[in-house]
């Protein structure tokens, strides 16, 4: 559980390519749920999907998170619901390929790491 107002969980799944982070809101903070889960397991965290709670942020402030998430080391990411329309476009200039526009429908395959 993370949070003090609004307790929340998110879940890690393992995969060939590493750790699957999948959050509901992420009301604690996207970066936070993804520092948490590197403490806890020790391991890479390949994709971050779901909400990052980002929408009605600041540039600035979304350009941090997405600065911090690159320096956790998050190889791909698929923000959606709360995460906020500049929040999605800032994550696909600088995720490029590895940006997944996530939403209702959407799946992705994890095979074998190369």
């Amino acid at each position: 559980e993370l949070g003090t107002w609004i307790k929340e969980q998110a879940l890690a799944v393992e995969s060939p390519e590493g750790l699957v982070v999948i959050t509901g809101c992420a009301h604690p903070g996207i970066v936070q749920v993804v520092q948490r889960t590197k403490e806890i397991s020790n391991e890479k965290v390949h994709l971050v999907v779901g909400g990052f709670h980002m929408a009605g942020m600041s540039e600035d402030r979304v350009r941090a998170v997405v600065q911090a998430l690159r320096e956790l080391g998050v190889t791909q990411v698929a923000p959606c619901h709360c995460s906020g329309d500049l929040a999605r476009q800032l994550f696909q200039e600088a995720w490029g390929d590895g940006f997944y526009p996530a939403g209702v429908g959407w799946s992705i395959e994890l095979g074998p790491a190369p």
